[in-house]
């Protein structure tokens, strides 16, 4: 079997069987189309050679692929190898000799306290988009969710007063959400603009309005940010990790964000949120520190 057909066979793995959502499927297909097809696709399974790994990674490095795009491109190509190996039960090349390269610590972009204040200000509450964007954001601040975790939200959450809910996340891994008071607030504001039927929570302007998408989500952001005059990026991420890093500033067990953030593996929680902050270091160090009893001596 060539290794083409088993990149078809390995996206109706993950749609069908690993539930992956529709936005990483997207990435995957079009990781293997670009990149591992055209280097690797006329391969037999088990005649696929360290050899081979290294001209793809030469045909990276000579595009000039940042080193997160190749890390994407081999964590792809691990994956598939790890399909054909364990659920297509075929002899080929071992995924553990697929090495991807160090990403290093990531640098985390946040919103602090007055950011957050200048952008509220800057969103025109009164019309239907001001109060959807308002919704929008304080959902993704008061759960953490990802872009297309908060896009697949339905009215009917909030209609009947439910203030937890479970979603179905990242590689299909549930996990609940909780739903602050603000956030009902102004969810409640903007469903009372609403005059239509339509079942999910967050919809398109117009007669007949549709699922909000994520093509649509950029432009909003974009003109908030240079409204509310940040000179940072502002994305929805940008949310999950300003919701991640209120938690830890105050405190909250790594192991519990890692469940509310839904990550897959505590190591992808404390790689983002573990040492970022020196000032956050340093108060638990002026805190936490103490080897006296109190007792006077």
């Amino acid at each position: 079997m060539l290794i083409r057909e088993t990149a078809i066979l390995y996206i109706e793995h993950c749609r069908e069987v690993r539930l992956v959502q529709p936005s990483t499927l997207k990435k995957y297909s079009e990781i293997l189309n670009t990149w591992v097809v055209p280097s690797l696709g006329n391969k037999q399974v088990n005649r696929l050679t360290r050899v081979d790994i290294g001209l793809l990674r030469g045909g990276m490095f000579a595009s000039n692929l940042s080193i997160a795009r190749t890390y994407s491109v081999l964590m792809v190509l691990k994956g598939l190898l790890r399909y054909i190996k364990d659920t297509r039960k075929l002899e080929t090349l071992n995924p553990a000799e697929v090495e991807v390269p160090n990403r290093g610590r990531p640098h985390v972009v946040f919103l602090t306290e007055l950011e957050l204040k200048k952008i509220f200000a800057a969103i025109p509450v009164h019309t239907f988009s001001g109060a959807r964007l308002r919704a929008f954001i304080e959902v993704l601040l008061a759960t953490g969710m990802r872009l297309g975790e908060a896009l697949s939200l339905d009215r009917e959450i909030f209609d009947a007063g439910a203030t937890e809910h479970e979603i179905r996340g990242k590689g299909g891994k549930f996990r609940t959400v909780f739903f602050t008071d603000r956030c009902y607030y102004w969810v409640k504001l903007y469903l009372g603009k609403r005059f239509d039927s339509h079942p999910a929570l967050f919809v398109t302007t117009g007669t007949s309005p549709e699922r909000w998408r994520r093509e649509d989500i950029s432009r909003f952001f974009i003109n908030l940010r240079d409204r509310a005059g940040i000179n940072k990026k502002l994305t929805p991420h940008i949310l999950r990790h300003t919701y991640c890093t209120n938690l830890r500033d105050r405190g909250v067990d790594i192991s519990l964000i890692k469940e509310l953030a839904g990550h897959a593996d505590i190591g992808t929680t404390a790689r983002y949120y573990l040492g970022t902050d020196k000032n956050v270091l340093r108060r638990i160090a002026q805190t936490h520190v103490c080897y006296e009893s109190g007792e006077a001596t």
